[in-house]
This record gives structure tokens, sequence and C-alpha cells, in this order.
């Protein structure tokens, strides 16, 4: 099971508001036992380094921060990434903020992802945001969904295809003409063709 971490994602908001009004720069997260003790460490090596040198270590509040304790600027981030990408040929080149992208969309396409949970971790403003900001991921979604409601409301177990073609000679009618025989059919009729409809 996950572990319950709250972060301000700007250092200078404090988290928790006024009347337990939650910010919208902090954000209540999940995190795996391995990356919590990840976090453990990396946070263990940043009091160190503050040990080091307490008079000139200058605390940012960032998780992120250099070993004189200011905050990492992102062309930093982005330049050691790009010296990352280009160790690791094997991984397809995106832009630094491209992973917050790629965790999202992994999160969405889970089994059962849970928009609103999503979008707690992400912190968009409100769902309809998220769903529109990553409306392109669902048409994969949107096609299994059709599949599996084809396969499941249409297929017949003794039968490959998934709509029944009449043999010859077999009566058909037609949909009008079937709502008109129900109609009029008595209510014992009409439970049954509840019941087998249902079942």
């Amino acid at each position: 099971m996950g572990v319950q971490l709250t972060v301000s994602v700007h250092p200078a908001q404090a988290c928790g508001g006024t009347n337990g009004v939650r910010s919208p720069s902090c954000r209540t997260i999940f995190m795996t036992t391995a990356l919590r003790e990840e976090l453990k460490q990396w946070l263990e090596r940043l009091k160190r380094e503050e040990a080091l040198d307490p008079e000139r270590y200058r605390n940012s509040g960032m998780l992120l921060r250099l070993p004189n304790g200011l905050a990492v600027e992102p062309v930093l981030i982005r330049k050691k990434f790009l010296k990352w990408q280009d160790a690791h040929p094997e991984f397809p080149r995106i832009v630094f903020h491209g992973l917050r992208h790629s965790s999202v969309i992994y999160q969405l396409m889970i089994p059962g992802g849970d928009i609103k949970a999503v979008q707690g971790t992400t912190g968009h403003a409100n769902a309809d945001m998220l769903v529109n900001t990553y409306a392109h991921i669902q048409q994969s979604s949107r096609v299994e969904l059709g599949k599996k409601f084809e396969s499941g409301f249409y297929a017949k177990p003794d039968t490959s295809s998934p709509q029944a073609v009449p043999t010859a000679g077999e009566p058909t009618i037609s949909m009008t003409a079937l709502l008109e025989l129900l109609k009029d059919a008595d209510p014992e009729m009409k439970a049954k063709l509840r019941l087998a409809l249902l079942t």
C-alpha cells in the first residue's frame, strides 16, 4: 500500500490555508514504498549538505535543490535531462514536461483509472480540464469499450458471429410488429419476456 504525503508545490505558499481549506498549491499524493524510501535518502542527503556549511546554506524549501540549498533552475534540469536522454537512446526523446504528461496518461489508462483521483494528483482545477487536456488517449479506450460492448451485448455463447442471421424459411418480424405484439400481451407473458431478457 502507498504512503500519503502532502506537498506544497510552491513552498512560498504554506499548506493548510485557513479554516482547514486546502490551498490550491498543496496536493496530497500517494506514493509507493520504494519512492518513499528514495525520498527519505534524498532528504537525509539534504540535511547532510546543510550541516556541512550551515552559515552559507540557503534553504530554498525546494525538494530539488543545489548543495548550497538554492533552488535548481529549470534550465539546469532541462540540461541534465537532455544529457540523460543522450545516454539512453532506447527511450523516445521528449521535453522534460512530457514526463508529467506521460505520468497522467499512464494513470488514466490504468483499468478503472479514476479521473478525480488523477485530478487531485495533477492539481488541475477541475476534471473537465484534465479530460480535455488528455482526451486524445481516450480514443483507444473508446474502441476497446465498443468491442467489449459488442461482445457482451450481441454475442451468443453458441455462435461465433455477433448477430444471428435468420436461416432460409425462418420467420422474421420487424421491431415495430414485435412491439405491437408485446403491447397487447397478457401480464404473465410480459413477465416471462422480462425474465428472458434479464437472464
